[in-house]
């Protein structure tokens, strides 16, 4: 896994025959480039938030978790979800048409000793994202927080609903599931993309843990550690053109920072920290 600038402006869902150079089949042409007639129909994405609602608001109402303040109320994160929609529809509108962004918010950047803890040491070397402006500005108004309807990026990958391409991309990467993000889970447009093959930005923000007594047996493990997590994946439903007419949902993650990304104390080097979930643990503590 490495950085390849030219995806940050390429259209997130990807074939899993070949992610570098082609996209998705249901808006690809027959060379697997993204498909004029959905390019020429970009204007008609719109994005909805899939869900992850309640989540945040349970996040506000706790008086220990600092990552949204409690003086935050249900009303105002309400008229946040909008906001975030209108952010999503013009990123995805922004990478259909293959625009390069003038100020991206993040940035791609070796792991450095101070930046992990002893236990984390493995990713010293390694990629991780990162603010790109760092210290945070001052007016919190112009931070591309979640408050201010702000997304860092969505996730790219290839789409691997289909068994027979989910079979080839296990086959492929030797590394998967190490880059795959399960999306809508339990709702009917549930849907799996891995990054195994073409990465943009998004892919490269590393989780945060701590070690825990073993459940099962003696020592410790790795659990994630929610209280240095300072960013989420959202999931989000995109109505995309297709290129015989009509739209189809899909799927998608975007990258959002919580408030305690920007406090300089919690976040010093201004990492972008997110939760994989407990679904990736067995990933984590592996012995392999």
């Amino acid at each position: 896994m490495a950085p390849v600038p030219a995806l940050e402006k390429a259209f997130p869902w990807r074939s899993a025959c070949d992610p570098m150079n082609r996209v998705y089949e249901p808006y690809a042409d027959t060379n697997g480039r993204l498909h004029p007639a959905v390019v020429a129909r970009a204007d008609e994405i719109t994005a909805t938030m899939l869900r992850n609602k309640a989540t945040l608001k349970a996040i506000a109402r706790d008086p220990d978790d600092h990552r949204i303040p409690d003086t935050v109320t249900n009303r105002q994160l309400e008229a946040v979800w909008p906001v975030l929609e209108a952010s999503v529809s013009a990123e995805i509108r922004r990478l259909t048409r293959g625009q390069a962004l003038k100020s991206p918010p993040v940035r791609i950047a070796r792991v450095e000793r101070e930046h992990v803890p002893e236990h984390e040491e493995s990713l010293i070397g390694q990629w991780g994202l990162y603010f790109t402006k760092w210290p945070p500005n001052r007016s919190k108004a112009r931070r591309p927080s979640l408050l201010n309807g702000q997304i860092l990026g969505v996730y790219m990958g290839a789409v691997l609903d289909d068994p027979e391409d989910l079979l080839h991309w296990e086959d492929t990467y030797e590394r998967y599931p190490a880059y795959a993000l399960g999306l809508g889970e339990g709702t009917r447009y549930e849907s799996l993309m891995g990054a195994e093959g073409a990465a943009n930005a998004a892919v490269f923000a590393n989780t945060a843990t701590k070690l825990v007594d073993r459940r099962k047996g003696w020592g410790k493990e790795f659990a994630i550690d929610e209280d240095r997590v300072n960013s989420l994946f959202l999931e989000f439903l995109v109505r995309v053109p297709l290129p015989a007419g009509g739209l189809r949902a899909q799927v998608i993650g975007a990258v959002v920072a919580l408030e305690n990304a920007f406090d300089p104390k919690a976040n010093p080097h201004g990492s972008v920290i997110v939760s994989y979930g407990d679904a990736y643990l067995p990933n984590l503590n592996d012995p392999s």
